[in-house]
């Protein structure tokens, strides 16, 4: 059943925030020691859920206000880091890694996305989650042979809990979204509890994989790409899960500005009158 025109369904809300969490599971919380990176992501989507069931609970019956969910302030905060996200996305490949262009370049379609409406960021969306999804998950799923336990052994500090915690609600900004849902849907939690378990499951598969040392550093998961082999074989990951984690940047770009978009929209109906923006 197809959602209204110039509606988001659930679905696609749900992964638009998915994939837009990859990035910072992937450049940041793989990085991290797995009990922190579970600590902190558990509590990250504990929050989000909570906040998730209030807003359902403040939804009209029949969900048909656009305007439910509007003249909150919060989203305007999350500007600054959309040029954050754009530039670790390009360093999903060496090549770009300091390129200017290159980061303008993921803020322009990101921001054409964005401003074609929440419908068609989450459009973009479910086309993506597939791919990204496949790409990452099936790098984790084939390294698992060579996994050592006695490198599970925690390590690090509380303040990677905190670290996953603070990267791990950046994907909340969906809530944001409320008032392009369509009538009578509800905000999804799974969103939140998949990106915290895909988080510890990538930090302990990376750390058991390169050894907490490595998995360290900065460019952890392409280095457990590199090393992936397929029945035997060594296969070259790395360039297809660099595509990835730019697709996951460009999706969390255009989330954080759609998130915004919003606002500013809400904003402008309610000096108007409620009438349409």
């Amino acid at each position: 059943m197809r959602n209204e025109p110039g509606r988001l369904s659930p679905r696609q809300l749900g992964a638009l925030a998915l994939t837009a969490s990859e990035l910072p599971i992937f450049r940041v919380c793989v990085r991290l020691s797995w009990p922190w990176v579970l600590l902190g992501g558990g509590a990250a989507a504990g929050l989000l859920s909570l906040l998730t069931a209030r807003r359902n609970r403040r939804r009209a019956p029949r969900g048909n206000d656009r305007r439910a969910g509007t003249g909150r302030r919060w989203p305007v905060l999350l500007l600054p880091l959309v040029p954050l996200a754009a530039r670790e996305a390009i360093y999903s490949f060496p090549e770009t890694a300091d390129s200017l262009l290159a980061a303008l370049l993921v803020l322009a379609l990101a921001f054409a996305a964005a401003w074609q409406g929440a419908e068609a960021a989450g459009r973009c969306a479910g086309i993506l989650l597939p791919v990204t999804a496949a790409l990452c998950g099936g790098v984790l799923v084939f390294s698992l042979p060579g996994l050592r336990w006695e490198w599970l052994r925690p390590a690090g500090s509380p303040a990677q809990a905190t670290a996953a915690f603070a990267v791990l609600l950046l994907p909340g900004a969906a809530l944001a979204l409320e008032p392009a849902l369509e009538p009578g849907a509800r905000l999804p939690h799974w969103p939140w509890w998949s990106g915290a378990a895909a988080a510890a499951a990538a930090s302990a598969v990376t750390a058991g994989i390169l050894s907490p040392e490595l998995a360290a550093q900065p460019e952890a998961f392409r280095t457990l790409a590199r090393g992936v082999s397929v029945l035997g074989v060594m296969r070259r990951f790395e360039a297809l899960v660099n595509g990835a984690m730019l697709m996951a940047g460009f999706c969390l770009c255009t989330l954080l500005l759609r998130a915004v978009f919003t606002e500013l929209q809400g904003k402008a109906a309610e000096k108007s009158g409620g009438k349409k923006f």
